[in-house]
């Protein structure tokens, strides 16, 4: 007997969905039962959730991460958009749960996936599904645009000092919130900077939009150059790509909207600001040098609070002047927003040594360029039974159309990876042990680094991750550290 579960989901919270999600709940619960091939174990529901992606759905990731613990054996599902309506993910979590030793069945496609020819008839389908989603986000998009045109505004997210009127589309003052904002402007006049008044802020124990008392250089930057305190709203300053969201660096055609809502900034003081900040950017790139490249980055970062780590030199022009490599959200707003440790230069390039002779002892099989490789194979057969299905007349042209776009495109994304793997020019000579450190080896063979307190993982290109535990020696201005 197997053990088994549904997932349930719906898109919105009307009434006519929310009929549809009890109804799909006693459904699987009865048929379930019912049946004695199987045991129900559960449900697992996401209520008023796209299926768009995977991360903004708790219940299917609870799924995910109960298959790996072995709770059940097969997943019942109603069709495949209710499962995912983006194809790659989708197909993802279908090899993932195989790996697992679980099935899953759409019933509405009747496409079981412990028959492994059913892959292709699960890739079109999905496909569809996620061809009729971009055709619904099109059309939502349209209708934006036509707002703008018109210049009317759309107001969505969360801003300090305003809240949001939905039933008439505007923006209302949060009068406490507004002299949060009015102080931000009023320092920056002053002469001071992102950190400097992040840190003011914190001390007086101004709260944020989440209510917390923590402040960042994003942020404040964010409030200083937003129009929509001066009652203007520009639209469309970001694009929505289906799955992705970018800023809109001319793309697409931006509306400004004057006079959309109530101001908390006055122009003037709005213009002012923008006139300091372009003053001390050209200050800034009169003075600054472009700093330096060193083996290790863009390659390091926090494990604690996700930023990247920079290279330092503490005590320039001392006789125990040290390299470090630090955390720069520690660096710029101090241990109160990340606690983690910083690692000497001289001790990184030590681990990374150790790190890589491990890695060519093993002599991993896996690579970047054999996954990639694979895949491509994969690709191409399914594009080869796609053609021979429209042949046969099984499939229809215009879904012949978008299914092969979809390959080809996935086709063209692996190719460029592939290229940049092969650019690397690995060879087998590359692959021998060293004793002193290499800097060509970091370029070659390690993707990231990601330090923890007093740990250091090195995640190479083929995936394989060796971790380190580490620590600074000597403080580096103590007598005799140079000894």
């Amino acid at each position: 007997m197997e053990r088994a579960v549904a997932y349930v989901r719906v898109s919105t919270k009307n009434k006519a969905q929310l009929h549809s999600y009890e109804f799909q709940y006693e459904y699987w619960k009865e048929s379930i039962s019912n049946n004695t091939k199987y045991e129900f174990k559960g449900m697992y529901a996401d209520y008023g959730i796209s299926g768009k992606l995977l991360l903004k759905r708790p219940q299917l990731l609870q799924l995910m991460e109960d298959a790996k613990n072995n709770k059940f054996d097969v997943v019942f599902t109603k069709s495949v958009s209710r499962f995912s309506r983006n194809t790659m993910e989708l197909l993802d979590m279908v090899r993932t749960l195989r790996e697992y030793g679980i099935r899953v069945f759409f019933e509405k496609e009747n496409i079981d996936t412990s028959n492994l020819s059913s892959e292709l008839y699960l890739t079109i389908a999905a496909s569809i599904a996620e061809n009729d989603l971009n055709s619904y986000s099109k059309n939502v998009k349209w209708s934006y645009i036509k707002r703008f045109q018109k210049g009317i505004p759309w107001y969505s997210d969360r801003l300090l000092g305003y809240k949001v009127d939905f039933q008439n589309n505007t923006l209302e003052i949060i009068p406490e919130e507004a002299e949060v904002v009015k102080e931000i402007f009023d320092l920056y006049i002053k002469g001071y900077g992102y950190t400097q008044i992040a840190k003011i802020l914190e001390k007086e124990q101004r709260t944020n939009t989440k209510g917390k008392v923590k402040w960042t250089m994003a942020s404040i930057r964010y409030i200083i150059n937003n129009e929509r305190y001066t009652g203007d709203a520009m639209c469309q300053k970001t694009i929505n790509n289906y799955s992705e969201k970018k800023i809109n660096k001319g793309e697409q055609t931006k509306y400004y909207v004057e006079g959309a809502h109530e101001s908390i900034i006055s122009k003037d003081v709005f213009n002012r600001v923008q006139e300091i900040k372009e003053s001390r950017r050209q200050r800034f790139n009169i003075k600054k040098e472009r700093p330096p490249i060193y083996p290790f980055t863009h390659k390091v970062y926090c494990g604690v609070c996700g930023a990247k780590f920079n290279h330092k030199i503490n005590h320039t022009n001392k006789p125990y002047r040290t390299d470090i490599w630090m955390c720069a959200q520690k660096s710029h707003l101090g241990s109160t927003v990340c606690r983690n440790t910083a690692i000497k230069d001289s001790v990184l390039k030590e681990k990374f040594i150790e790190a890589y002779n491990e890695f060519v002892e093993t002599k991993p099989e896996r690579s970047d360029e054999q996954t990639i490789k694979k895949e491509l194979e994969r690709l191409i057969r399914a594009e080869n039974e796609l053609k021979a299905l429209n042949i046969n007349g099984m499939l229809e042209q215009e879904d012949y159309n978008s299914e092969v776009e979809v390959i080809r495109k996935q086709i063209e994304i692996l190719n460029k990876e592939l290229s940049k793997y092969l650019m690397r020019d690995i060879k087998k000579k590359d692959m021998i042990k060293i004793k002193e450190f290499d800097e060509s080896k970091v370029d070659k063979f390690i993707k990231q680094i990601i330090i923890n307190q007093y740990t250091v993982e090195f995640i190479f290109i083929n995936g394989i991750s060796i971790k380190k535990e580490y620590t600074n020696g000597k403080a580096g201005n103590k007598k005799g550290w140079n000894k």
